[in-house]
């Protein structure tokens, strides 16, 4: 059973998520950051760009590296995720076009493994701040991070249910799980009823995992924190939808 989120830290970026392996295990994608020379001013000072790449394992070894061409160049897009059925690639990106800083969108994954239109998820998920670290549970569930809201302070999660080809209204996860530092990432394990969450609530704002309960579990007092109470966690667990649509469009 999983019992940690994997990822790094870094200066620049804080929390850095791993690569998103696809369900066959064959297929990985991962976002990488490098300094570029920006598109205007000669003498500009270099932009650090995040780009996509897809990894194929072959004996053993991830080889075949690819960049997946998701966003025009100059823009950055980052956190990507891939969907349980391996048909869809969520991500972050600044783009243009987008609501505010950082946006989720989705792009379809063909067959030759090449991407289709990246797909704004609209105003039910992104706002004029940040949208960052898209992550999938149980096929419809899309968590992230959202600087863009009146939550309790810095990055709190969300989560949107996907129905059909639309997206249900984003729903804060509670106080249990957020705080008035940054939450970034959130995993869930049904089966003991718990859940890890990291965030930079610790110590001078360290990095860290951190064990919630959600619902009724019989080892609540061995986690840090106790969902049970919060109702914004368990209607999304609770409410469930099929992906019917190849693509999600907020109409």
């Amino acid at each position: 059973m999983l019992n940690t989120i994997e990822g790094g830290v870094s200066a620049e970026e804080g929390y850095v998520p791993s690569m998103s392996i696809t369900k066959d295990g064959q297929t990985a994608y991962f976002s990488k950051a490098t300094y570029q020379k920006p598109l205007y001013g000669v003498f500009s000072k270099k932009e650090l760009i995040h780009e996509i790449y897809r990894a194929e394992l072959v004996n053993g070894e991830w080889t075949n590296i690819t960049k997946m061409a998701v966003c025009p160049e100059h823009y950055s897009a980052k956190h990507p995720t891939v969907s349980e059925d391996g048909k869809r690639l969520f991500f972050a990106s600044n783009m243009k076009g987008s609501y505010g800083k950082y946006d989720i969108y989705v792009a379809d994954i063909k067959s030759d493994g090449s991407l289709g239109v990246s797909k704004n998820l609209g105003p039910k998920v992104n706002t004029k701040e940040d949208e960052l670290y898209p992550n999938i549970y149980n096929g419809t569930l899309l968590f992230f991070a959202s600087e863009g809201r009146d939550g309790f302070g810095g990055l709190d999660l969300y989560a949107t249910q996907v129905v059909q080809n639309t997206l249900t209204p984003s729903v804060n996860l509670g106080s249990h799980i957020n705080s008035n530092s940054d939450e970034y990432a959130i995993q869930l394990s049904p089966e003991k009823k718990m859940g890890f969450v990291v965030s930079n609530r610790g110590f001078n704002n360290t990095i860290s995992q951190y064990t919630v309960a959600y619902g009724r579990s019989n080892k609540q007092a061995d986690y840090n924190d106790v969902a049970e109470s919060d109702k914004g966690l368990q209607t999304v667990i609770n409410a469930g939808s099929n992906y019917v649509a190849t693509s999600y469009e907020d109409q």
